[in-house]
């Protein structure tokens, strides 16, 4: 079983004064799109991380089979969303798809190439589109110790490279893994 953990807590500053995961998106919002799409891939659960206006995306997400964790130090940045995830993750997780709320163009099948065979041995998992590498990051249970105890604020990149030998490339036909909603401009684009 793969925990997919969302990114669901930042203050979305760049968008303005809209919450950017709670913007309209095809017969949704942003987040809706992103939590349905990791509902119908093969992840075992789907946990989303809260902090910044929790009420308004625990109410967009009411409806759906999620567990919903609230991260009371999500000022700190992205690790900390990342760390309070994969403390709520059921033990039983031979992994962790590191998921940002903010990307709904990504398809259950994007979240499946990336968790294809994963887990079974120490691994971190990387989507690369024409040499660049994006995003969700899948890290394998083996990791979880490393995560939990990581000081950089902004996210596991450095544990990346620091188990540069455990990285697995994974190949995608496609820009999806590179594009995320930041800014009024991302979202009309996205559009």
């Amino acid at each position: 079983m793969i925990s997919a953990i969302v990114l669901a807590a930042g203050n979305s500053v760049r968008m303005g004064k809209q919450n950017k995961l709670l913007l309209p998106y095809g017969n949704t919002t942003i987040i809706g799109q992103v939590v349905d799409q990791l509902l119908h891939s093969r992840a075992g659960e789907v946990v989303v991380v809260l902090g910044h206006e929790q009420n308004k995306i625990k109410t967009t997400l009411a409806a759906q089979p999620v567990k919903l964790v609230f991260n009371s130090r999500h000022q700190t940045g992205m690790t900390s969303s990342i760390q309070a995830g994969v403390a709520a993750a059921n033990p039983r997780a031979r992994g962790y798809l590191i998921c940002l709320g903010d990307m709904p163009a990504l398809t259950a099948a994007d979240y499946n190439a990336i968790m294809a065979g994963a887990g079974a041995k120490p691994e971190i998992r990387v989507p690369v589109f024409q040499g660049q590498k994006g995003n969700p990051v899948f890290f394998s249970k083996h990791f979880k110790e490393a995560i939990l105890a990581h000081k950089q604020p902004e996210g596991c990149r450095d544990l990346v490279q620091q188990h540069a030998d455990k990285v697995v490339k994974v190949t995608v036909a496609h820009g999806r893994i590179l594009s995320d909603i930041d800014t009024p401009e991302d979202y009309r684009s996205y559009r």
